[in-house]
């Protein structure tokens, strides 16, 4: 008894499954199964398959077999049909320059496990065929008539076969006119008595620039007229570009706290003149960002502290007359104004 009702378990989940492999249904068909040379028509591909199914279509690239080539590729388009199914159509436009009879072979639709196979269907392509009313259009001594070759058709250059042609003569072109240019500025320069390049003047030295500039600061009376902010931001600049120029350092990106870490251990200036810094960066920090107001005396000390490490980090007198001996600066800039005076000094 109990083997009966094994047996038929194994039969109903065996008819079971094949009426589910039979609930999906595919069809394949064109609009018309015969064109002509280069005419267009529908393939289309329908699948009918229950709501919960999920059909994978074949996918195709620039032809649906050799010789019909695919024009455009239409979406896969999914309605409502009876029983509760679900209908899914995809089209392609197709076409044939091929003069044949093609067999369009079944393609598999895939379900799981479960794959189903379209209907294969004949498509015929035919040469294009001329009825008795074209033919007799056709003016058959015209056709035959001989004529002599015509000529080239004079088309407009283009701008790249303009250059192609006439290259050479545009480079040559422009190089006498650079030519006559050069000539006209040398006669010129030689009239005025003046060389034939003008002779850059070299950088002025970094202590020139921040004595010039602290000067200039003092001038402005900024931290009189209340302005430590403005006062501190300029002193702090003026300390720290020169420290960039004079010992080529990165001082202007830096922090106070990451530059005074720099110069400490790079021993470039001494004890003093670091003293002098720190007290002018420090302050400054606190001005410019906590809204402190230093004393008078301590906006006098920091300015007496900035010059104080310029005037005694100028290169050695020795170094700068070296420089002026072999012309690397000009004679009577404000440097060489320098020189001279610590040589009275001296």
């Amino acid at each position: 008894m109990r083997i009966k009702y094994i047996i038929l378990f194994i039969i109903s989940v065996f008819v079971s499954k094949l009426i589910n492999a039979q609930e999906i249904t595919v069809n394949a068909k064109l609009d018309t199964f015969q064109i002509e040379i280069g005419d267009q028509v529908y393939f289309k591909l329908n699948v009918v398959q229950p709501s919960d199914s999920y059909v994978i279509f074949p996918k195709f690239k620039n032809e649906i077999i050799d010789g019909i080539d695919i024009v455009s590729i239409g979406q896969i388009d999914t309605i409502q049909s009876v029983n509760k199914k679900l209908s899914l159509t995809q089209g392609f436009l197709i076409t044939s320059f091929d003069d044949s009879l093609f067999n369009i072979p079944p393609f598999p639709f895939i379900s799981g496990n479960d794959t189903t196979y379209s209907n294969s269907i004949s498509f015929d392509v035919q040469m294009v065929s001329l009825d008795s009313a074209t033919i007799s259009k056709i003016d058959t001594n015209q056709v035959l008539k001989i004529f002599d070759v015509k000529s080239p058709i004079d088309t407009p250059w283009t701008f790249k076969e303009f250059l192609q042609n006439y290259y050479l003569y545009i480079i040559g072109f422009i190089a006498l006119v650079l030519i006559g240019l050069l000539i006209h500025y040398i006669i010129k320069r030689r009239k005025e008595n003046k060389p034939l390049f003008k002779i850059s003047k070299p950088k002025e030295p970094a202590h020139i620039i921040a004595l010039r500039s602290l000067n200039k600061l003092k001038q402005k009376k900024l931290w009189q007229a209340d302005k430590e902010k403005a006062y501190y931001s300029e002193l702090t600049y003026i300390l720290r570009e020169y420290l960039e120029n004079r010992y080529e350092i990165s001082a202007l990106d830096r922090t106070s706290h990451e530059l005074l870490e720099l110069i400490k251990h790079s021993n470039i200036i001494e004890k003093e003149r670091f003293t002098e810094l720190s007290q002018i960066l420090i302050l400054g920090d606190l001005a410019k960002f906590a809204k402190f107001k230093p004393l008078p005396d301590e906006n006098d000390l920091s300015l007496k502290n900035a010059f104080s490490i310029v005037e005694n980090t100028i290169p050695k007198i020795e170094d700068i007359e070296l420089m002026v001996e072999e012309n690397e600066i000009d004679t009577n800039s404000d440097l060489s104004e320098t020189v001279n005076s610590k040589k009275e000094d001296k």
